[in-house]
């Protein structure tokens, strides 16, 4: 078996990446990896604070790999940082790191130019899925999330702190993908069938980011 990293978002799409991973005779996930803001100490965009990353963690039992990246970091920096952490992967004999895209060509397309400058393999579990079947697979399989961002230009702010479940998804205009896939939203996975137990959480205030373009709920362990 080939040992692999998860690129980990805390959301439900990194989660049933890993769902798909642990159901293969071919890999062995051996760990998490997860960029934290330096000045917020949150996951960016998704705003998911340390803690909730390390508790998902030991839910998995899983090491959580964290990376601290400046604010308003360049690609180039992002670049360097990242190659870094790659040079301390192969040094352990890990070569493969595996991320969740589902169909952005674009994103993909740099991770590949990336992985490649250091001579390191990307895996794509979920690549060209039916976004649709994957939000609903993810539903059915018994996974529980929160959404923790909303896109305020596509989507009313009020949607965020709701339970990712079906009454979720039929409140999505046509033009939302059902995963988030362009950004619209984003998750926090606190159950599911490769948790070893449920998290505790509860919901903080909401609060914006980007200049408004984004609302989150906060949330804690509880």
């Amino acid at each position: 078996m080939l040992d692999i990293i998860v690129s980990w978002s805390g959301g439900k799409d990194s989660a049933y990446a890993l769902h798909e991973l642990r159901r293969s005779a071919e890999y062995r996930v051996v760990g998490l990896l997860s960029t934290i803001s330096e000045a917020s100490g949150r996951l960016p965009i998704h705003e998911i604070t340390e803690d909730l990353l390390d508790a998902q963690a030991s839910s998995l039992n899983l090491p959580m790999y964290k990376i601290e990246m400046p604010e308003s970091v360049s690609n180039k920096e992002y670049e360097k940082i990242m190659g870094e952490q790659f040079k301390a992967f192969k040094l352990e004999g890990i070569h493969q790191i595996a991320y969740a895209d589902l169909l952005l060509e674009d994103i993909k397309a740099y991770r590949e130019i990336l992985l490649n400058k250091h001579q390191m393999v990307g895996y794509y579990p979920l690549w060209k899925m039916s976004t649709a079947h994957v939000a609903e697979q993810f539903i059915d399989d018994g996974f529980k999330a929160i959404v923790t961002t909303i896109d305020s230009s596509v989507l009313p702010s009020e949607l965020v702190g709701h339970e990712f479940n079906y009454e979720f998804i039929h409140k999505l205009p046509a033009k939302v993908d059902p995963c988030g896939e362009n950004g619209e939203f984003h998750t926090f996975v606190y159950d599911g069938p490769i948790f070893q137990y449920p998290l505790s959480i509860k919901k903080g205030e909401q609060f914006l980011t980007h200049d408004g373009k984004f609302a989150h709920t906060d949330i804690f362990l509880g």
